[in-house]
């Protein structure tokens, strides 16, 4: 099937059962809070974000990225004694002791990170814009070019340093090509409804996980029907396995799948990465393809093949821990 006959709705989330309103009456306190959360707390916040989103598509780029910032100080001061936020702390001590080893340095750090991430979240609502707007520098392109020359398949290995969404937007725009992988889905069926819809407006394909979702990635990349984007910082069993940081290769998740469509389907495994510069400005860089280990040991190519991946992202999000979205998921 082409890419595009695939329906979009099969591209979004599973929305869970709410729970029934016996909950709210139930002399289960944890049954009552699941009951607020669900019927009324989530759609008020969900409902503040959807005017938010599409209140800051009527700004210039730059603006929105700058009312993102702006509120950067204010989330990091409401959320600071939450637990994700206590383990943000602790992992940049634990990653950058060359940078935190005083208390200055260490505020520069975690202010940084949420300034980025204040500032992803608002320019959410116009990921489409950056790659036109010129606010993206290409850098690498040719190892892309390269292998497209040779007649090879694509899959593009990443993580969520930057702004990643924005980033497959700008993959498609920049290279004139068509993208498809796997997403993990938010806690909130309202996130991932605007997410879903964000991506619709670009015709970006992103599936859930999911056995079919797996065997149609296979499908279109083997048709070469699109390039392949896989983020392999994803979260699995409460816990980020890539990069390692010294802890041995996972056996499950995004790398691995990767590695395996990438066997099925002769394709070649190409870092990307959009990395902040300044303001809404990136840098999308490319690096040479991954050389994938071939002895025949099945288990062991896919180790090998993922602590050589393993040393070239691992750099890059060290040079940008402050950018790395997911360092409030990792626990070490």
């Amino acid at each position: 099937m082409p890419l595009h006959d695939i329906p979009f709705e099969e591209t979004k989330s599973p929305e869970p059962e709410g729970p029934p309103l016996s909950w709210a009456f139930s002399a289960d306190g944890k049954k009552r809070s699941d009951w607020r959360l669900f019927w009324l707390l989530e759609p008020i916040m969900g409902g503040l974000n959807y005017v938010t989103h599409h209140a800051l598509r009527l700004l210039p780029l730059s603006a929105c990225s700058r009312f993102g910032a702006l509120l950067a100080p204010l989330a990091q001061a409401r959320f600071a004694k939450a637990k994700f936020a206590q383990r943000l702390l602790k992992n940049i001590k634990l990653l950058r002791p060359d940078r935190t080893g005083s208390e200055q340095g260490v505020n520069e750090l975690l202010s940084s990170w949420w300034t980025n991430t204040g500032r992803v979240f608002a320019e959410f609502s116009m990921t489409t814009r950056h790659y036109p707007d010129g606010k993206i520098e290409l850098v690498g392109a040719e190892h892309f070019n390269t292998v497209q020359a040779q007649g090879k398949r694509v899959i593009f290995i990443s993580v969520h340093v930057g702004h990643w969404e924005a980033q497959m937007s700008a993959l498609r725009q920049s290279l004139n090509i068509e993208m498809a992988g796997p997403f993990q889905p938010e806690p909130s069926r309202f996130t991932n409804r605007l997410i879903h819809n964000l991506r619709k407006r670009r015709g970006q394909y992103v599936f859930p996980p999911g056995r079919k979702s797996g065997i149609r990635l296979h499908r279109l990349l083997a048709a070469n029907e699109v390039c392949g984007l896989f983020y392999v910082d994803d979260v699995r069993e409460n816990q980020i396995h890539l990069p390692l940081f010294g802890r041995p290769a996972p056996t499950k998740g995004n790398a691995v799948a990767a590695i395996k469509l990438a066997k099925a389907t002769d394709a070649a495994l190409i870092p990307v990465f959009m990395i902040r510069t300044q303001g809404a400005n990136y840098q999308l860089k490319f690096l040479p393809p991954v050389e994938q280990a071939n002895s025949g040991d099945r288990e062991a190519d896919i180790e090998t093949t993922i602590i050589r991946i393993n040393a070239m992202i691992e750099p890059i999000i060290l040079e940008h821990l402050d950018q790395w979205y997911m360092l409030a998921e990792l626990r070490l």
